[in-house]
């Protein structure tokens, strides 16, 4: 809306003003007076012209500005909250309106902090300069905010896209331009006054499988490719969504805000040929090359995926973002939230609340409690021998043991150091270890057996839980583990090293039960070490919050079904990890909220 504004001023009559010249001049001087007058008439009109050109531009700046603040705002309030998003909209309003400086007279606590259909519309005003902002949260389907502020477009029927009340934050802005030439007309102000209203929401599709999450909340370096070989480092690929059937981006997420930074940045591609690239289907801008996806069978996008951060320097791949002699790719895009180790709880291990070190705080699971971690920790952290468990030296076993196949049952390790000799199976069943277990030389070691089938088996059942109350799972370069569909608990005084050579690992979470999907559940914060090995298949979720996954490559890559949630990971070496979950196993991560312009 534009209007201008005339106060004591008026435009004489030029007719009758040349009529009284020509009668005391005479026609000789009836032309000049008609051209100075004329020339006086389109000066006025030029001015005119001016200052209501400056009226459109200052409209157009509004425009832009408010469309901004609704933007951000709607994604602020996620649905729910009307007091963070009003506070974002001002932030936008202060930076963005030029000469406005801070507003005053707003009380974002006029909206509410939990919206419902029963919410009515609130608003609140600000001021700063010649600026006026009326911020709406919120919008009603009656709300005069839902019609189009655009010229010569003052109706616009509600829509199916426009969501409901409480996904809609309205922007609204009336600013005052004081003339500067049109004032001889007597015009000596303009007022424009403009609206936007955008909606917050979260797609349909809103759950992803996160290939790779990094939970580190501060520092630098948090993932990392110290590779040396071409083209060698991490890959995240195309998801096969078994859900919607379609291939899904592959994904990096970073929590870490990098305000304890050093020259590095939060996600580090440092080497000749070192690479981090997130994958998705084909046709993206930018795409450095083509595979296709061994799931699907679909051409999937070499950099079509997404690394989202949290730490600054976003857009592209800036300190402390990123930092790069290698190849990053894509570009990282910025998050606005961290996800955190909350979804991985929350199916795990569903509480109320959760006791974490400060800074670390995650929400509590809004879900019927069902904490199956407490319950297996309970059941199994000692000491001595579970119920339903037979004490393996009590039964006449040596901590040493040559090459055997353990009888049927739930077995408790108790040994300080469990060290076969040969090839160990333990058929279908649990197994509690109490101390460390050492797979050296040519020892070879199969968990959740079929002892009908060779070694290394087929799965003897598809759930088994193998705890490990105290010490180190370590496998040698020439000898092999094989965990057949079972979740590998390690508490806070255990470690994992798989060390890389001629021997191979298989490990598979269980595809039924409490814990379907879950492979590793490991609460120490000394490293996990994965060596290039001749084989190397994980498939399942494998959870570190606490510790640094470390894969040395081997100068071959490696492809496994894992999706990897860990305090920070670090590839070095020469050879190429490529990290593809299965989307039916994976833990699903939320979208973040959207929003896009409605008015």
């Amino acid at each position: 809306m534009e209007q201008i504004v005339a106060r004591g001023g008026y435009i004489r009559d030029f007719a009758r003003t040349r009529q009284r010249a020509v009668g005391a001049v005479g026609e000789s001087g009836a032309v000049l007076i008609t051209v100075l007058f004329g020339v006086v008439a389109l000066i006025a009109l030029a001015a005119l012209v001016l200052d209501l050109a400056a009226v459109r531009v200052n409209r157009a700046v509004s425009q832009v500005v408010t469309d901004a603040a609704a933007t951000a705002a709607a994604i602020e309030a996620e649905g729910t909250d009307g007091r963070s998003a009003c506070e974002t909209a001002l932030d936008y309003l202060e930076l963005n309106l030029p000469q406005a400086g801070p507003f005053s007279g707003a009380d974002c606590l006029t909206f509410t902090a939990s919206c419902d259909a029963a919410t009515p519309g609130a608003s609140t005003t600000a001021t700063a300069g010649s600026w006026v902002a009326t911020l709406t949260y919120p919008v009603p389907d009656a709300s005069p905010l839902l019609t189009s502020s655009v010229i010569g477009k003052p109706t616009q029927p509600l829509h199916p896209d426009d969501g409901d009340a409480c996904e809609r934050f309205g922007v609204s802005v009336q600013s005052t331009h004081d003339y500067l030439f049109a004032q001889i007309l007597g015009a000596t102000s303009g007022t424009t006054e403009i609206h936007s209203v955008a909606r917050g929401f979260v797609p349909d599709e809103s759950q992803f499988a996160l290939n790779l999450l990094i939970l580190e909340r501060y520092e630098c370096d948090a993932l990392s490719a110290n590779t040396s070989g071409g083209n060698s480092g991490i890959i995240v690929d195309s998801v096969w969504n078994t859900d919607k059937g379609r291939l899904d981006p592959g994904y990096i997420a970073v929590d870490s805000d990098a305000s304890v930074c050093g020259p590095k940045g939060v996600i580090a591609a440092n080497g000749s040929g070192a690479l981090v690239r997130a994958d998705g289907p084909e046709g993206c801008a930018g795409q450095l090359g083509t595979h296709v996806d061994p799931v699907s069978g679909l051409l999937t996008g070499e950099g079509c995926g997404q690394i989202q951060l949290i730490a600054p320097g976003v857009p592209g791949c800036n300190h402390p973002a990123c930092t790069s002699s290698g190849v990053i790719a894509p570009d990282p895009i910025s998050r606005k939230d961290r996800i955190t180790r909350a979804p991985v709880d929350h199916r795990y291990n569903c509480k109320s609340n959760y006791p974490m070190p400060a800074g670390w705080e995650i929400d509590g699971c809004s879900d019927t409690p069902d904490p199956f971690i407490d319950d297996l920790v309970t059941d199994l952290g000692g000491p001595g021998t579970p119920a339903g468990y037979t004490s393996w030296t009590s039964a006449g076993f040596a901590c040493n043991p040559g090459p055997m196949i353990a009888p049927l049952g739930n077995w408790h390790v108790d040994c300080n150091d469990f060290k076969p000799k040969g090839t160990i199976s333990f058929l279908k069943g649990n197994v509690v270890f109490d101390g460390n277990v050492t797979l050296g030389g040519a020892a070879n070691l199969a968990i959740n057996a079929n002892g009908s089938t060779p070694f290394p088996h087929t799965p003897g059942h598809t759930e088994g839980i193998v705890f490990f109350r105290d010490g180190i799972l370590r496998k040698g370069a020439q000898s092999s583990l094989f965990i057949h569909h079972s979740t590998i608990y390690m508490s806070d005084t255990s470690d994992l090293r798989m060390n890389g050579g001629s021997g191979a690992v298989g490990w598979s979470a269980p595809s039924t039960g409490d814990f379907a999907g879950l492979a590793l559940w490991y609460e120490s914060a000394d490293d996990i070490t994965f060596g290039g090995s001749a084989g190397l298949s994980l498939d399942g979720v494998f959870f570190a919050p606490w510790a640094t996954i470390d894969y040395g490559g081997s100068g071959s890559q490696e492809q496994v079904s894992a999706q990897f949630i860990a305090r920070k990971l670090e590839v070095s070496g020469n050879g190429t990890l490529v990290v593809r979950p299965r989307f039916e196993s994976a833990v699903l991560i939320p979208l973040e909220p959207q929003s896009q312009l409605i008015r």
